[in-house]
């Protein structure tokens, strides 16, 4: 990557929080299921980057746990860079509406493996699909100042992978959405 990085600082901190938050609300309002303690979040500059993806807001792990009855711990990184690079080039989108969008759509993953919906370790294209259309519906339904202006921005940058015919014709030749 050409350049220096930018990475997101302590006085992100409460919009981190903040769209967390929203996200987990979203999803507890929407699903009726709680994240509880089954993730956390850190940032691409508090990790090893060797082996992080390019082009994508964020990654998720799974981490795993000491006693095998445990459920599985998953670990959303945000991509620093990445996420404060898209905010620079989009001045009308927000910290926390962007922060929202990416969590909500990766702890629809969390909550999606956690239940045996899908598994961790099956077709990334597929699940990265059914995740991205599940987030878009499921934001529709309980809206977030600033979230509409995410959305409409992303779709106009690239088609949602629900009604991207490459996505559906070519899975082996795309980049995740996020």
């Amino acid at each position: 990557m050409e350049g220096e990085m930018g990475y997101l600082l302590p006085e992100h901190s409460s919009a981190l929080r903040y769209g967390s938050l929203l996200a987990e609300q979203v999803l507890s309002r929407s699903l009726g299921w709680h994240a509880g303690d089954l993730y956390d979040v850190t940032t691409v500059s508090e990790i090893d980057s060797s082996a992080r993806p390019a082009n994508r807001f964020a990654q998720l792990l799974r981490v795993e746990v000491a006693l095998p009855h445990m459920p599985h711990h998953y670990r959303v990184c945000l991509l620093d860079d990445e996420i404060l690079s898209f905010l620079e080039e989009h001045l009308d989108i927000d910290l926390v509406s962007l922060i929202t969008f990416i969590m909500t759509h990766e702890l629809l993953h969390v909550h999606r493996f956690s239940t045996g919906k899908a598994d961790f370790f099956g077709d990334p294209v597929s699940e990265e699909v059914v995740v991205d259309a599940l987030t878009r519906v499921i934001l529709a339904k309980y809206p977030v100042i600033g979230l509409k202006r995410v959305l409409s921005l992303l779709d106009r940058l690239k088609a949602a992978p629900l009604y991207n015919g490459h996505i559906m014709n070519e899975p082996r030749c795309v980049d995740a959405y996020l």
